[in-house]
């Protein structure tokens, strides 16, 4: 059961948008968490949407914060943490469910040194094909088979950090875009605290992808435009190598190859499924590279990370 919710030392936040069905499920896991600390739970319903107003009245424990303005993610977590009463931060997205230790491995984590500390994401539903795809092509680097230690980027599904810091870095970055918001905040973070960015195997959640290659399409499509309109990771020869049709399929191999070396470095017994749902990825890795292609052609860039994107080109 959730306790201290009158004098918690961390908030968990739970940005929902258009997750009412599978709300309750993340909340079940946040109040079954295993723990002696004290921590609330504040969910934000970033539409004003009464279905998950309806799903929160089933836990008496759970704040709700709630804005009509169809908050995209970042801007949502901000909120969330804006009325956070807790020395620490942990964000988990709707979609997923929490492991019953996640938060005091979260928590520990940050008393041993972390300013920033992730964990790993796996399947919610191993039996689906493409949601396992979906999974894939977004946390093949991030199974909890993978040792601890510093990293340079960390999910934004699966987060935790001091409040203090959370402000210093002036929270999620408010982007135009419902992705990337979390590539930019960990690159705030690397740009402070060199190796505060910290993965912890342990800090386990289950994402539960998408389940239809329409939403499969649309999401990777958003992800690749983000990599491409932000520049993340990008020199300007790539961008303009990116605007070109012909260099789609070097662009999908090499993000192919990005895939199958993080499998087998982390996760090698994985490449057989990874054989078998070919086409599925194939069939992602077209509509990542699709929006990648828009991306260089039409950049987009945020104020507040202007400086920062430059400095990594």
């Amino acid at each position: 059961m959730t306790r201290g919710a009158d004098n918690p030392v961390a908030s968990v936040i739970v940005p929902c948008r258009r997750h009412a069905r599978v709300l309750a499920r993340c909340l079940d896991s946040l109040c079954a968490q295993r723990t002696a600390l004290e921590f609330e739970i504040i969910v934000v319903d970033a539409e004003a949407n009464d279905a998950i107003a309806a799903v929160v009245r089933e836990f008496p424990r759970v704040r709700i914060v709630r804005c009509p303005d169809g908050l995209l993610p970042g801007a949502a977590r901000n909120l969330g943490a804006s009325h956070a009463r807790g020395t620490w931060l942990a964000f988990v997205d709707a979609d997923c469910v929490a492991e019953d230790r996640w938060l005091e491995t979260a928590l520990a984590g940050l008393a041993a040194g972390a300013r920033v500390v992730g964990g790993s994401v796996s399947d919610g539903q191993s039996w689906h094909p493409i949601a396992i795809t979906d999974n894939l092509l977004q946390f093949s680097d991030l199974p909890s088979t993978r040792p601890p230690g510093p990293s340079k980027l960390l999910p934004s599904c699966n987060l935790a950090i001091a409040r203090d810091d959370f402000a210093q870095l002036g929270g999620f970055p408010l982007v135009p875009l419902a992705a990337g918001e979390d590539v930019l905040f960990c690159y705030r973070a690397t740009k402070r605290w060199a190796d505060g960015l910290v993965f912890e195997p342990r800090m386990r959640v289950r994402h539960f992808g998408r389940t239809t290659f329409g939403e499969l399409w649309k999401h990777q499509e958003r992800f690749g435009y983000a990599r491409g309109a932000y520049a993340l990771e990008l020199q300007p020869a790539h961008r303009r190598l990116g605007r070109r049709a012909i260099a789609a399929p070097a662009i999908a191999l090499k993000r192919m190859s990005y895939l199958v070396r993080s499998t087998l470095r982390w996760r090698p017994a994985s490449i057989f499924r990874m054989v078998l749902l070919a086409p599925i990825v194939l069939f992602g890795l077209t509509a990542w590279c699709r929006g990648f292609r828009r991306g260089c052609r039409e950049p987009v860039q945020t104020t507040a990370d202007a400086a920062t994107i430059e400095e990594r080109r």
